[in-house]
């Protein structure tokens, strides 16, 4: 019993001495800072109105009352949304996972509320301190006084009982403000994951892609059991009988490990379709996948005005490489006809050392802070994994894709 109405003052005590409290307040300050020039620009407007006020506005509430539209309104168009979270983070210990898309409406009307309650209470808070702070110092100084001295507080707005007792209410004052600020800052660390963190489309979209990527794996598990699994288990009896015959009947040893190489070339291909049906997460991901010699087709039936021009010889490619760059050009084109102005492409592959892709159409207006699309994303795993490079660029109204994969890929089959 003793223990726990001892721990119980503690608990109430521990924000006064907690490293939390005191990075809280950091953060308040600094919304502080950022409340000025909305106040500054707040008391100037007012000295428009009243030109005898001067800069007094600059610490008036009704000021402080009207900037805040101001504030909410700049929050929408300031680039502060990873600085906002840094400093949730960094200053509060907020936990939370950022948006996916940072740049759509959702994300960025939660990020100007925080921004506007950060601004407001920093304002508030920092005005309390630099006001209470000074108070306090004064308060242990009269208190200090009247207590050793014998001589009463200086009469003024500031005296009387409270300055007597400063060595008692100063401290108290002190503490309360401590407290006010640990509350508010546990408040809005427990507020940042529902404005800075991911909202309800976010885990919605997060939950989809987790399914989709579980049901992905097990699709590909029981096709590899099915297909790459049952060619095994005839590879292994067949090489065993082979290894236990070839001393007696080479004929036969030799016949079963044909039957082992027709079999495991088999396996190869099964494990490249499944492979290429998860990956596709198509329907008829099974059927056979075009490659180069598909490139007109794919043209006519892309729904974008190709111009297409291929040099070289497409039999030095083997089939993967093949497959892979025709869905390079597929994946530009794609491209072309969701974002360029003009459903109209420039395409070229040249087939000499190294297979050499290139897809240029028109794009009069340069995308601003967007990320990498999933397309592009795609197209860069695809020529990596076959060893090569994929990249897009902008130059003077044009949007060009280039993609080099190595000639040397026949051999992997």
């Amino acid at each position: 019993m003793h223990r726990r109405w001892h721990n119980g003052p503690m608990r109430l005590l521990a924000p006064l001495w907690s490293r939390a409290t005191y990075r809280g307040w950091v953060w308040i300050i600094l919304g502080g800072a950022l409340m000025m020039p909305f106040m500054m620009v707040g008391a100037i407007g007012r000295n428009a109105v009243d030109p005898d006020a001067g800069f007094d506005g600059i610490i008036e509430p009704a000021v402080f009352a009207a900037v805040l539209p101001l504030v909410a309104a700049a929050s929408l168009l300031l680039p502060d949304r990873e600085v906002e979270r840094t400093a949730a983070r960094r200053l509060l210990g907020a936990e939370f996972a950022s948006p996916a898309d940072d740049e759509s409406w959702n994300s960025r009307w939660r990020t100007g509320c925080w921004f506007t309650l950060h601004v407001a209470i920093g304002g508030v808070l920092s005005g309390i301190t630099l006001a209470l702070v000074p108070y306090v110092c004064y308060l242990l100084y009269h208190g200090a006084r009247a207590t050793f001295t014998n001589l009463g507080p200086e009469p003024g707005p500031f005296g009387g009982p409270v300055a007597t007792w400063g060595l008692l209410t100063g401290p108290l004052f002190l503490a309360a403000l401590i407290a006010f600020v640990a509350a508010t800052t546990a408040g809005m660390r427990a507020l940042a994951p529902r404005l800075l963190g991911q909202g309800a489309s976010d885990r919605l979209a997060a939950s989809r892609a987790e399914a989709a990527r579980l049901a992905a794996r097990n699709r590909i598990a029981r096709e590899l059991h099915d297909s790459v699994g049952h060619a095994l288990s005839v590879v292994v009896v067949q090489s065993e009988a082979a290894s236990r015959l070839i001393a007696h009947d080479p004929a036969f040893a030799s016949q079963a490990m044909a039957a082992v190489g027709e079999t495991a070339r088999g396996a190869l291909a099964e494990l490249d379709a499944v492979i290429g049906a998860l990956r596709e997460d198509r329907d008829d991901a099974r059927a056979p996948q075009r490659d180069l010699a598909d490139l007109a087709q794919l043209a006519a039936e892309s729904g974008v005005a190709v111009d297409l021009r291929v040099t070289g010889d497409p039999e030095t490619l083997g089939r993967l490489a093949s497959r892979e760059i025709y869905r390079i050009v597929q994946e530009a084109l794609t491209n072309v006809l969701r974002h360029a102005d003009e459903p109209r492409a420039a395409v070229t592959v040249e087939l000499d050392t190294e297979a050499s892709v290139t897809v240029t159409s028109p794009a009069a207006r340069r995308p601003r802070g967007r990320p990498a699309g999933r397309g592009l994303i795609g197209m860069a795993e695809r020529a990596a994994v076959l060893g090569g490079t994929a990249a897009a660029d902008w130059h003077a109204g044009e949007w060009t894709v280039r993609a080099a994969v190595p000639i040397e890929t026949k051999g992997r089959e």
